[in-house]
Order: C-alpha cells, then structure tokens, then sequence
C-alpha cells in the first residue's frame, strides 16, 4: 500500500509543477472553494459546477452532467470506506440541473467495510448507490452568501437493511481568496439502518485560493449521536462512546483538465475506545491517519 501511495504522489507533484496553463481555468469552474465536500455533495456540487459550461440541448430546462473520480481511498468524515484504502476508490454521478437551482442525481461508488467474510470483510456491502435531490442558489438577498441543500439516499445493494438517508446543509461566503463554509448535516432516518440511532455532523470548510491555480482547503467537523434505542457498547467499557471528531487538509490543481487533490486525512479515535470504529484491528484502521490523492472530472 504504501508503494503505491508513494507512486501515486509522485505522478500528483511532478503534474503539479509540470504545468501552470489550467490555472485560469480552475478559477473559472470554482476551484476557490476546494475539496471540502466529500462523498455524494462533492460528486453533485462539481457535476453542477460544469453544467453551465455545456453545449447539450436542455431537457425539461435543465442539463445534464456527469462526474468521475478515482482516489486511492474513499474517506468519509474520516473513516475509510475501503477498508485503509485496500481497494482503490471509484465514484461517478450524474446530475441534472436546472436554472432554478432544482438539481437531482444518481450516485455511485465502490465500498470494502469489515466483517466477518474472507479476509475480514464484510461480504455484503461493497457498493453504494443512492438518489439525491438538492437546491443550490447564490448571493442571498445580496449578501453575498450561497446555500446549498440536498436529501441523499444511502443504498447498499446485497444489504438493504442499512440503508438510510441525511440532509446535507451548507452555506458560504467568498472574502477576497477566502471561502468560509459551514455544514450542518442530520440523519433523516435511522443511522446505518440502526434502530432509533440518529446521527448530526456539522463542520466548518474554509479554502483560499493560491498561485498558479492551487487552492488550500480543510475541514474540522464533529459527528455526534442521539440514541433512543438500545444501549450501544460494543468495546465492553460500560460507557456508549459514539461520537468523533475529523478534519481534513489539502491541495488541489487542474492539471490537463482534471482535478487533481492531495489531503489528509485524520480523527480523534483511539483504538479500544470507541464503540463505532477502533473496537478491533481491523475498523480502527479505517480511522487511523491517512493520506489520499483522487484525480476527478467533469463531463
């Protein structure tokens, strides 16, 4: 793993300083507000991005896009979802967006959870697929500040009982070469397809746009659970350790037309203190220190 990640990073720096000519580019198609976003906003948010970039003939007053990402790991408010980058991650949606700001979607993307299968794994979820449908709209009463809203569907074919869905909330603001972004994003069904587990996350995603086409961008963000069934306890402690906090910081760059970001990855989890993730060997690794480069576009 860690051959490849070192490969991986290499081909990353050397595009990185082969080239400046996409600088303009990136700032055009809103490269200032970086990679914050994970999983399916990010997937909608850049496929909404390009949308008014492209020459197809309009359906029903929107147009449609598409978006691909390869990664050498799918991380998720800091746990890994191929299971410490075991497989390498593979994500693609298609959005239609509408002038109004009504967008909706298809997502898709590769999973390795543990389990108890072959290898540790958990031989029924290795897929994630899910609808969404959002609003996204710019400069509030002129303030100057955007929102974007969106309900997306968890589904996990081979283990329907997990599936489950979140409202995802931001807003932000542009100060200069600052982007200050905050979320707020609650479960509006049960968490993981858990009894009476309802789970919240807010975060606060600043960016700041650099020379020759590079934005720095992160995220401090803080998951927390409110559980009305059973008690949860899986390490044995008599405590239910539930909640976590993650951050994120990173580079990213349009490179011959893709978006190349290089971040890190980490949380607050200690291994055996946690009743969610570090409770065995094999799912503290999904929340240990990482670092993840992912190459995307837009189509």
């Amino acid at each position: 793993m860690k051959s490849k990640l070192s490969c991986l990073l290499y081909v990353a720096l050397s595009a990185f300083a082969a080239t400046n000519a996409n600088a303009d580019q990136a700032a055009e198609y809103g490269a200032a507000e970086g990679m914050v976003e994970t999983g399916p906003v990010k997937a909608a948010k850049q496929s909404m991005d390009i949308a008014q970039y492209l020459d197809g003939d309009e359906f029903l007053g929107g147009k449609f896009s598409t978006w691909i990402e390869l990664a050498s790991d799918y991380v998720y408010r800091g746990t890994s979802e191929t299971r410490d980058g075991k497989v390498p991650s593979t994500k693609v949606a298609i959005t239609w967006t509408h002038s109004s700001g009504v967008y909706l979607g298809l997502y898709s993307a590769n999973n390795l959870f543990p389990g108890n299968g072959p290898r540790n794994n958990n031989p029924d979820i290795n897929a994630l697929w899910g609808p969404y449908i959002g609003y996204s709209t710019k400069d509030i009463a002129g303030t100057g500040i955007n929102y974007n809203g969106m309900i997306f569907q968890y589904m996990y074919p081979g283990s329907s009982p997990n599936n489950y869905a979140e409202m995802f909330n931001y807003i932000d603001k542009q100060y200069g070469k600052w982007n200050l972004k905050f979320e707020y994003t609650p479960t509006i069904s049960d968490w993981f397809g858990v009894k009476s587990l309802r789970s919240h996350n807010v975060a606060f995603l600043p960016s700041y746009s650099l020379p020759y086409g590079v934005t720095l961008s992160g995220g401090v963000g803080y998951q927390w659970f409110k559980n009305d069934g059973p008690k949860i306890d899986y390490n044995g402690d008599g405590h239910q350790d539930l909640n976590w906090w993650h951050w994120n910081v990173g580079v990213n760059r349009k490179v011959f037309g893709y978006l190349v970001d290089l971040r890190y990855h980490d949380t607050n989890i200690k291994k055996g203190e946690h009743d969610l993730y570090g409770n065995t060997d094999a799912s503290w690794h999904t929340v240990n220190p990482r670092f993840v480069i992912a190459v995307s576009k837009s189509f």
